[in-house]
């Protein structure tokens, strides 16, 4: 039937619902699949993970308190925390070199990984003269560094700061008893606590020789909580027999915004003590010497913080503390009893099978313009060559 005037006709009617509920039925269906999807993805991501239970459970649960850090949340079952990183560089360089460009480490970095940091400094030993800020050459040896045509963060150079040191500032690098390396890293710690904490999400020490994979190191940090007590690095565990800590290698270590916070806390309030003590004591404390990794990992297993690792779900390391190609030849059988195999758990392989696809940092390079190798785009399928080649001589 057809009704008079304005009224519609019921088939028409029937027709215009029929289409409206099919709208709605498919932008349901749409919007279910991608969020099927996405919680898919992501708990595949985090299960790519192999650092505790704690990424799975309250890392999903607990939410930031404070304005800094600030979450990036986009699903209520999959969280996804901010990242921005902090780079702090410990270095050994003169008022000259700084003030004249005569550092080609700092080069190298500023044209490479550097620039990728949010926030990049480097600590000095604090002398009379000290430039505040270091801007590197535009080449070294004829070839140029930064791209030509176009703007490059790290042309601009970054920060330095100085590090007021009690100790010998190591200038005689012949003389161990110079090597106060412990003192300059929890003074750089306090300082970044007590002046840059709200800059960043996660702090990096990172040595002069070792290049980052900055995009790879933000990537892995996404599902984790910086406002959660977070020590993370290739872990060594040589010294666990002994009654020491496990401790991340300090070519390249991480650590969340809390977990600054409380050690950084520490040193700046640490009284000073000229003289040796125990490198393995479980407590935040100042000491004659190196071993800033056992000094780091006492004070924070004092504050309940642990060691954890960055390895791929097949247990491959993220970061080596050597060369990349002497790490893809070392074998357990040929040294079970040495530094870096002692106490490493039995799960973790060895030869062209130890390091991930994803790797974040490489430790050892002195030769700063080895470090560009890592920077081409084509590093990747040269990664692959490199572990067959290497595979291949180990066969």
């Amino acid at each position: 039937p057809v009704s008079s005037g304005n009224s519609v006709s019921f088939p028409l009617f029937h027709t215009l619902l029929l289409i409206l509920t099919t709208n709605i039925l498919t932008a349901w269906t749409v919007n279910h699949f991608l969020q099927v999807i996405y919680v898919r993805e992501y708990a595949e991501y985090s299960n790519d993970f192999s650092i505790s239970s704690k990424i799975t459970s309250d890392a999903t649960a607990t939410r930031l308190q404070e304005a800094t850090p600030q979450i990036t949340q986009t699903n209520a079952l999959t969280p996804v925390y901010s990242n921005r990183i902090y780079c702090m560089v410990p270095a050994s360089a003169t008022v000259n070199q700084l003030k004249f460009q005569h550092i080609k480490a700092f080069d190298f970095i500023l044209a490479t990984w550097g620039s990728r940091c949010d926030v990049i400094k480097f600590f000095v030993n604090n002398v009379p003269g000290l430039p505040n800020h270091y801007t590197p050459k535009k080449e070294q040896d004829g070839a140029k560094l930064f791209a030509i045509g176009g703007s490059h963060r790290g042309e601009n150079g970054a920060p330095v700061v100085g590090v007021d040191m009690q100790r010998s500032d190591c200038d005689l690098r012949n003389d161990g008893k110079c090597r106060n390396i412990w003192e300059k890293v929890w003074r750089s710690w306090a300082y970044v606590q007590k002046n840059d904490l709200h800059t960043a999400d996660w702090f990096l020490k990172v040595d002069f020789d070792t290049y980052l994979f900055v995009e790879n190191l933000k990537d892995f940090l996404l599902p984790y909580n910086p406002a959660e007590g977070w020590y993370l690095g290739h872990n060594v565990y040589h010294h666990v027999p002994h009654g020491g800590p496990v401790f991340n290698q300090g070519g390249a270590t991480v650590f969340s915004n809390k977990a600054l916070d409380l050690m950084g806390g520490e040193f700046n309030k640490m009284k000073p003590r000229i003289g040796k003590t125990h490198t393995w004591v479980k407590d935040c404390l100042d000491r004659d010497g190196p071993q800033e990794e056992l000094g780091v990992a006492g004070c924070l297993l004092s504050l309940n913080i642990t060691a954890s690792p960055m390895t791929d779900s097949e247990g491959r390391e993220r970061i080596t503390p050597f060369q990349l190609h002497s790490h893809l030849r070392l074998l357990r059988k040929d040294g079970p009893d040495g530094w870096f195999w002692k106490g490493k758990p039995e799960t973790v392989p060895d030869g062209t099978n130890c390091c991930a696809d994803d790797l974040i940092a490489v430790h050892g390079y002195k030769n700063s313009e080895a470090v560009r190798f890592f920077d081409y785009e084509h590093f990747e399928k040269a990664y692959s060559n490199l572990r067959n080649k290497m595979k291949a001589i180990q066969n």
